[in-house]
């Protein structure tokens, strides 16, 4: 990609940056009308159907036994010449002979149409639930409408999202009518039964199939030319591999030892050498007043507590590497590789494990590395804790010994919980000669991990145990006794109750699941509906702040005085959300966890605030703010973006005081042999571009190069308004798994202008809404602070610009970002460049020296994928492939002595580049390294 503009930013003030800038004119778009029906690499049942190079639908095949139980179908084999021709079984029962044979034929049946046809064949009657052929629109193509007609002619009509569940008698025709692509048509033939339910379901059998054959056949017929590719050439053309030549073997050591890139003599050695953390305001300050943030990321199950040997490698890697702090994650499973707890009582620790945790933990604190405890996720009760549970086998039985969602309303499990962290807390490390409670190397505990009251799945944990549900139904019943005195005033309040349903009973039907509380559903009702949602609302968090309360009190009479945590998890939009959000604030300091991508292409930079920076929209005033999980998942090629991102506009711009992300691994090697591997391999830090720039970016955080931004935008939330579900603003929460994002009447690219931030105040006030007008001018938001501008043009990147740190980050090439004494023009599509004084107390003009640290993409060797849905094809191997940078660098008013070339462990190499009037160039390709050291006269 090449820019369409030059941006140049003059002095250290980039206000006025949008007067800089010079459009050209882009490249127009290249239409396309051509479609392609191409077999998926993975399995030759299913489908693509592109437009161009957008997919426009997909077709599939998939089918369940009896009761809904479901049965792969699938095959590898190809098309030879012009028709693909396939078969595999489809066993409903297997044991039982019950198997139908599937063949699927498919070719070109005219210039404009491909047809698939389904032949079905059994030896004998065959039970089952469904076996369909499946046909759904990618979401960027499902505005529009599908006009199905009916084997007897009746029509009707349906939205492309196709998200209705509905039955539809046999039908014949289908015509797909989208705004994007035109209108495409299949015909069924002979007719069959669809069930529509978030896309298309073609019938082809149903509850049972007869002994015999079957034969139907979809014919998708276009309104251009199509082509149709089944063949193994087919899709090796339309595979590439990542990598290019050029892209150098990331090839570090395990040298834990000096270097020029190293923070260790950054940290104050031991940890809690300035006393204990305190919340102060919206602050983290020791207990001698020294403010501090925390740049750190996460160990999970027993690799918080490694052996001996690898403690020590870990804490001093850490350190080198520019971690001050450490989130130990679920550590106290079952022993074993979940955590180090008693297999028979959940209450305590394993005596083995817990000397490794308490080794541990003194080597972090010797290197002057904090850490947190996210002690728990998915309290699982043991044996010996049975007598103290009102229905162990009920947990043990329906819910597999997890009581994940049922804690928060039981208390018996909550102080089993409770009772864990305080014999955590009063354990003395004999290493250390401290209690847990005592040291003040330990940053945070956490009461619970991505679980609360307001969340999903409390309906289906509560439903799964009746014991624990009844005794829920009699305290909200005794809660509503009261508030309402009688069941009279109650019926008067709700407008009637259900069947049977009174105060002395205790039987009134609880809601335990959130969504009706949340924006989709409450802003619809009225009266009495509402009000019974909106009480039931105002239960939960009761009982919700009654658990952290108890919680809290246990911490602190065991002696821990440091920050806390409620959970980091999240609610629905609105009431759900504000309700929990007050019960963490209650609690301590607020925490959240969010993720971005999985696509291979997936970018923060063309939205501004956007992907988990946009997780700062839930930022309460007065209580610092941390996010102790967040990652591009992988295979995300751009995350590099991602640790700039945080420690700019999160830990600088917004105040931030701790991230932790997700996560790194124990054991004796500093950076992972691969970028990122599936399933469970998708979440690492270890890799150049995370771990890599932790040593540039915790310097900026540390000396507080970007400054922390005025506040733009105030939500405020009292009582009343919680009480009545009303609220002077919206805010929109979409959710797909881990991924997350935030935004609403406050937009989530105010994020990039000043700080946003929720405010519980005692009665109702008017929202503070940002005037993005004085920070956004055509494609660039400055922000107020004038140290960061990002720009949505071309693919979008953002700039650093202060005294201790400059930065170019995104997609940049070819514009001169003259960024006040240091200029960057960077000669390649994509960088996170960093320029950062390298000395503690110093700035880019009084430093000795000042590090660069140069990322793009990375890769594993032979990463390969499918260049039309993106989609990997081979993961590959060991090394990691680094794309080089190229940049061209100027301190204006430096001299330069040397620029030394850095290896992958940030020692010299002797290689040095030359440097004509303060400028050098820095290029991959040939030097091989993602670091630098510029050492001035």
């Amino acid at each position: 990609m090449h820019a369409s503009h030059r941006w140049t930013l003059i002095g250290v003030s980039v206000m006025a940056v949008a007067a800089f800038l010079e459009p050209t004119a882009p490249l127009a778009a290249q239409g396309d009308d051509s479609w392609i029906d191409i077999v998926a690499p993975d399995n030759s049942f299913n489908f693509g159907i592109y437009k161009g190079e957008d997919q426009v639908a997909n077709i599939g095949m998939t089918g369940w036994g009896p009761n809904w139980g479901w049965r792969g179908i699938g095959s590898t084999q190809r098309a030879v010449g012009d028709e693909l021709n396939i078969s595999t079984p489809f066993e409903s029962n297997k044991d039982a002979g019950e198997v139908i044979g599937l063949g699927l034929r498919v070719w070109k049946s005219g210039p404009q149409a491909v047809s698939y046809s389904y032949t079905l064949n059994a030896a004998k009657d065959v039970p089952l639930t469904e076996l369909v052929a499946t046909v759904s629109t990618s979401q960027a193509f499902q505005a529009g409408q599908a006009i199905i007609t009916q084997a007897d002619g009746q029509q009707q009509t349906l939205p492309l999202s196709f998200g209705l569940i509905r039955a539809v008698p046999e039908t014949k025709k289908i015509a797909f009518q989208s705004k994007n692509a035109g209108e495409y048509d299949l015909t069924i033939d002979p007719p069959a039964p669809l069930h529509v339910d978030n896309g298309l379901r073609v019938v082809l059998a149903r509850d049972q199939f007869p002994t015999g054959t079957k034969t139907f056949t979809l014919t998708f017929s276009f309104p251009g030319k199509v082509d149709f590719l089944a063949k193994d050439s087919d899709l090796k053309r339309l595979t590439k591999v990542l990598p290019g030549p050029d892209w150098y073997p990331f090839t570090p050591t395990n040298d834990v030892g000096p270097s020029a890139i190293g923070f260790e003599d950054w940290l104050d050695k031991p940890a809690g050498k300035h006393g204990g953390v305190r919340m102060v305001g919206d602050q983290f300050k020791f207990e001698d007043g020294t403010p501090t943030k925390f740049w750190g990321t996460n160990l999970a199950y027993a690799g918080s507590a490694p052996n001996k040997p690898d403690a020590d490698f870990m804490a001093a890697r850490f350190a080198k590497w520019g971690v001050n702090a450490v989130r130990m994650h679920k550590f106290t499973g079952n022993k074993g590789w979940e955590g180090i707890g008693d297999p028979n009582d959940a209450t305590k620790m394993d005596p083995e494990g817990l000397d490794r945790l308490d080794y541990f933990s003194d080597q972090l604190t010797k290197h002057g590395i904090y850490y947190g405890w996210s002690h728990t996720y998915g309290f699982r009760p043991r044996p010996g804790n049975r007598a103290r549970l009102l229905a162990y086998d009920e947990i043990e039985n329906k819910l597999q010994g997890n009581t994940y969602a049922l804690i928060n309303f039981a208390e018996d499990v909550q102080d089993l919980m409770i009772e864990t962290v305080v014999n955590l807390l009063k354990h003395q490390n004999p290493y250390t000669g401290k209690t847990y409670a005592q040291d003040p190397a330990l940053c945070y505990v956490e009461l619970q991990n991505e679980d609360d009251i307001f969340f999903y799945t409390s309906d289906s944990a509560l439903n799964a145990c009746p014991t624990y549900k009844k005794h829920l139904i009699e305290r909200w019943s005794g809660w509503l006794q009261q508030k309402y005195g009688t069941t009279d005033a109650l019926k008067k309040a709700w407008g009637g109750l259900k069947q049977n349903e009174t105060l002395e009973a205790k039987n009134i039907e609880v809601q335990a699941n959130p969504w009706f509380f949340g924006e989709d559903h409450l802003p619809g009702l009225q009266d009495g509906e509402r009000q019974r949602l909106l009480d039931n609302a105002a239960f939960f968090h009761e009982i919700q702040n009654q658990y952290y309360q108890r919680f809290v009190k246990a911490i602190r009479d065991a002696g821990y005085q440091g920050p806390l945590v409620g959970s980091p998890w999240q609610a629905p939009a609105m009431l759900p959300h504000y309700y929990n959000l007050k019960s963490d604030a209650m609690v301590g300091y607020v925490d959240r966890h969010n993720y971005f991508g999985g696509g291979i292409f997936d970018t923060m930079m063309s939205h501004p605030g956007s992907g988990y920076l946009s997780t700062g929209l839930q930022q309460v005033a007065d209580r610092p703010f941390g996010i102790s999980e967040w990652i591009h998942v992988y295979p995300s090629l751009y995350s590099a973006e991602g640790p700039a991102i945080l420690a700019a506009y999160g830990m600088g711009l917004q105040g931030w005081s701790a991230s932790y992300e997700f996560q790194s691994a124990s054991g004796g090697s500093v950076f992972s042999q691969v970028a990122g591997t599936f399933p469970w391999g998708v979440w690492n830090v270890d890799v150049p571009t995370q771990l890599g720039q932790y040593p540039l970016l915790n310097r900026m955080i540390q000396r507080g190069d970007v400054k922390e931004g005025p506040v733009i935008s105030v939500r405020r939330v009292s009582p009343e308004e919680l009480a009545e579900g009303k609220f002077s603003f919206s805010d929109h929460v979409k959710q797909q798994g881990d991924v997350k994002s935030f935004t609403g009447t406050v937009p989530e690219e105010a994020l990039a202008a000043g700080r946003c931030l929720v405010a519980f105040t005692d009665k109702p006030e008017p929202a503070m809404l940002p005037d993005m007008e004085k920070y956004k001018k055509g494609e660039v938001i400055t922000s107020a602070t004038g140290q960061l501008a990002w720009s949505t043009a071309n693919k979008g990147h953002f700039v650093i610009n202060t005294p201790g740190t400059c930065a170019v980050v995104g997609f940049a090439e070819g514009i001169l970002c003259g960024l006040g004494d240091v200029k960057i023009t960077l000669g390649c599509s994509y960088a996170s460049l960093i320029v950062t004084a390298a000395d503690k107390n110093a700035d880019l003009i009084t430093s000795k020296t000042a590090l660069v640290s140069a990322l793009a993409r990375i890769s594993n060797t032979g990463f390969s994928y499918f260049t039309l849905d993106k989609r990997v094809i081979e993961n590959g191997k060991a090394p990691i492939l680094v794309e080089p940078v190229k940049a061209t660098i100027t301190f204006t008013k430096r001299h330069i002595a040397a620029v030394n070339v850095l290896d992958h462990d940030g020692k010299r190499t002797g290689r040095t580049l030359p440097v004509t009037n303060g400028s050098f160039t820095i290029d991959g390709a040939s030097d091989k390294t993602p670091f630098y050291e510029v050492v001035f006269e």
